[in-house]
């Protein structure tokens, strides 16, 4: 497999503690340590329930290998740039747990990645979206039928990780590149 990045979208405390951090570990424990094959990227996006220390918890989880405040978000948004300047491989999924569902979309197409979205209440942007993990099976059955075939349920992702198949659609990466 060529190196990847895995770029995480993300927006509050609960998400981070609750999303972020259980699946950067299992990414690691499924995909591995090799930070020249996998790389795991952290950019926040703003949230009204954020408290400030985002960046300071994410820095907590040694998987993540880079991280970007949720200031420095509609800069990447809008034209790909990040507050560091970041490059990005030619392989590599955006996946989402937390925020706007319309914003990796955006970015995954304009970095040409596969996109991976964590649904526990909604699905949205079907036609744009390579995968969905949804928490219950009934989000599942809600999607519309020409595009059921990409949701896999997951489960709570804090509850459920270990038992669910978390890493659905990476292990394909591809680029459009």
């Amino acid at each position: 497999m060529p190196p990847i990045d895995i770029l995480i979208l993300s927006n509050g405390p609960g998400e981070l503690t609750t999303w972020v951090r259980p699946v950067v570990k299992a990414l690691r424990q499924n995909m591995g340590y090799d930070r020249q094959q996998l790389r795991i990227s952290l950019v926040l996006s703003p949230c009204p329930n954020a408290s400030g220390r985002e960046v300071e918890i994410a820095q907590a989880y040694p998987e993540i290998d880079r991280i970007q405040s949720a200031q420095s978000f509609f800069p990447f948004l809008l034209w790909g740039k990040t507050a560091e300047n970041w490059d990005w491989r030619s392989h590599g999924v955006v996946v989402f747990l937390g925020g706007d569902q319309i914003y990796p979309v955006i970015i995954g197409k304009r970095l040409g990645y596969q996109i991976v979205v964590y649904g526990e209440w909604e699905t949205r942007w079907h036609r744009w979206v390579d995968r969905f993990g949804v928490m219950q099976p009934e989000l599942a059955d809600r999607v519309p039928s020409q595009h059921r075939h990409k949701v896999t349920v997951v489960g709570d992702l804090m509850a459920d990780l270990g038992d669910g198949e978390w890493g659905v659609g990476i292990e394909g990466v591809r680029s459009e590149g």
